[in-house]
């Protein structure tokens, strides 16, 4: 099984079990991916401001740049972060979990044994919780 498969099969399969649409797991798959992916770019600019002298400052002065001195980094996180996730979600729709995509993955997973089917959430959250265990040390590393 495949982390793709894990993603969008085991949210069709649970939706199906439950006797809802299962169609709607395309649009949680994509929203996971999406999550995925915005954290592993957050770390990466983690990794880069904590290993590249300067990248910080640099940072910060064309986010100045860009944005002036008038609004905090709270709001500036908020008007950045929102358009990367539809962004991110909309390439993710568009290519990795679009309808055809999703259908292929789904009926994989349908047809895998049950042992099989019940280390998928174990598939899908191992990436994310390492993706997420470095950006919580990279993040905490300069206190």
């Amino acid at each position: 099984m495949t982390f793709l498969e894990a993603v969008y099969g085991s949210q069709y399969y649970e939706l199906q079990q439950k006797g809802k649409d299962g169609n709607k797991a395309r649009l949680n798959g994509n929203l996971v991916l999406a999550a995925f992916i915005i954290l592993f770019l957050f770390t990466l600019l983690l990794l880069l401001v904590n290993f590249v002298p300067g990248f910080e400052k640099n940072s910060w002065k064309a986010i100045r740049n860009i944005f002036g001195s008038g609004f905090s980094g709270r709001t500036i996180g908020r008007l950045v972060a929102l358009p990367l996730m539809v962004v991110i979600y909309l390439i993710c729709a568009f290519t990795v979990g679009s309808k055809k995509n999703f259908d292929a993955y789904a009926q994989k997973f349908v047809q895998y044994p049950d042992e099989v089917k019940k280390k998928a959430p174990i598939k899908m959250l191992l990436p994310f919780l390492l993706v997420l265990l470095v950006f919580l040390v990279m993040a905490f590393r300069k206190m």
